[in-house]
């Protein structure tokens, strides 16, 4: 994970641990609340976003196989690049929808 979104993910769990510790105690900070959904929404655009990236990859793969088709297929370590790029992106995607579940979990709850 990029170090920017490490801390980004550990001021956003302080924050959850912080809401759902107030709902257990039946306080009401709307504040946070807000603060919590505003993070959904960055984390909501961010994970669109790799999505995109996703895409451009895709699209560099097709091009290696349109090379293939033309005689002049790209080396392995083509392949492994733009496989490990792919694999990277999902990871982050993943780990972006999980963080996402957990915070609708925290605000319906």
């Amino acid at each position: 994970m990029p170090p920017d979104l490490l801390e980004e993910v550990f001021e956003l769990n302080m924050q959850l641990e912080e809401l759902r510790a107030n709902k257990k105690m039946g306080d009401s900070d709307p504040d946070l609340v807000g603060e919590v959904e505003k993070e959904k929404t960055n984390l909501e655009a961010k994970h669109e976003a790799l999505l995109g990236e996703l895409k451009q990859h895709w699209n560099e793969w097709d091009s290696f196989v349109d090379r293939a088709r033309a005689g002049t297929p790209a080396s392995p370590d083509e392949r492994a690049q733009i496989t490990d790029k792919m694999v990277d992106v999902l990871n982050r995607r993943n780990y972006i929808r999980n963080l996402l579940r957990d915070v609708a979990a925290v605000l319906e709850s």
